[in-house]
């Protein structure tokens, strides 16, 4: 009775995985794609993981061991999505899931992503650079990340790491202040003397509090440790 048990438990979990992962990989289109959107036709690029092993994608130059995506492979590309190859020059043959967070180089996992288009590929790769910092630090699971970054991705950049939009100060009457106009001159003045993070000629990501804040004297100011990643910098080794 036990192995029956232990049998149809070990069934269940493999049925559940497939369920889990069953996106990944599989294409239901591979024609007449929806091109030149901010987001991937999810029909015909689901995504592909190739590793889960944070040991491995946090490995200074890992991906250069694993790009490999043939030109006739591109064509392909183009070709599902409706572009003439002749156009390449206007997009990125672009890793959804990218090699840094585990993705893999199967054909779905790519697609043609409009260099052209606004929050298109830049905001991507601040993105996948953001995620890869937070895996790496033990911040955020590989899965999860995969997960953010082959879904609606602009939704979770704009909830994590898009910079706030700068509040709009009122014209008072002379000789007074509103509370907003307030606000931004303090702001203002404490991020030219104190900003909430400093980012060191070397890269590293110093948060107001922590060890080497005040000793970082050449750096570049942000208003956030998310900025601060986003911009690729790192943070400081444990």
């Amino acid at each position: 009775m036990k192995k029956y048990l232990l049998l149809s438990l070990a069934v269940l979990f493999s049925l559940y995985a497939s369920f889990v992962l069953a996106n990944y990989g599989i294409q239901t289109k591979t024609k007449n794609c929806i091109a030149n959107q901010i987001l991937q036709d999810s029909a015909c690029t689901p995504g592909a993981v190739l590793t889960t092993n944070t040991a491995v994608i946090c490995k200074t130059g890992y991906t250069k061991t694993v790009r490999d995506v043939s030109e006739s492979t591109k064509k392909k590309v183009f070709a599902e999505y409706g572009i003439p190859y002749s156009q390449h020059s206007n997009y990125e043959v672009d890793h959804l899931i990218s090699l840094e967070l585990g993705g893999g180089n199967d054909i779905s996992n790519l697609w043609p992503e409009n260099s052209k288009i606004t929050s298109g590929s830049l905001t991507k790769d601040k993105f996948e650079n953001y995620l890869h910092t937070q895996v790496c630090a033990g911040k955020m699971t590989i899965t999860e990340a995969q997960k953010e970054i082959s879904n609606d991705w602009l939704k979770y950049y704009s909830a994590e790491i898009k910079p706030a939009k700068t509040t709009q100060t009122t014209v008072a009457p002379t000789g007074t202040t509103t509370t907003s106009q307030a606000v931004n001159s303090a702001t203002s003045a404490g991020n030219k003397s104190q900003p909430e993070v400093k980012k060191s000629s070397t890269g590293i990501c110093h948060e107001k509090g922590t060890t080497y804040y005040n000793e970082t004297k050449n750096f570049t100011p942000y208003n956030s440790i998310a900025d601060c990643l986003a911009s690729g910098g790192r943070l400081p080794k444990k």
